[in-house]
């Protein structure tokens, strides 16, 4: 048995059951958002990942944030 939840048909089937303008649009937002901030994650990493291969000099001097401050 498979317990995978597919967000495409739950975002479908949300979509259906909605009954006001309003309801659909903030599903649409809600989705649209969802997308756009898994696209930047997905970049992001993948930038990150491509950047150590070809050139992992750029690391040498890498700040990450809060780490910096902790140590």
């Amino acid at each position: 048995m498979n317990n995978y939840i597919n967000p495409i048909s739950l975002i479908k089937e949300e979509f259906s059951e909605a009954t006001t303008i309003s309801q659909k649009s903030l599903i649409i937002f809600i989705a649209l958002w969802a997308s756009v901030l898994s696209t930047a994650v997905v970049g992001g990493i993948a930038t990150i990942l491509y950047e150590l291969i070809t050139n992992p000099s750029t690391f040498d001097n890498a700040t990450w944030g809060i780490f910096d401050t902790l140590g």
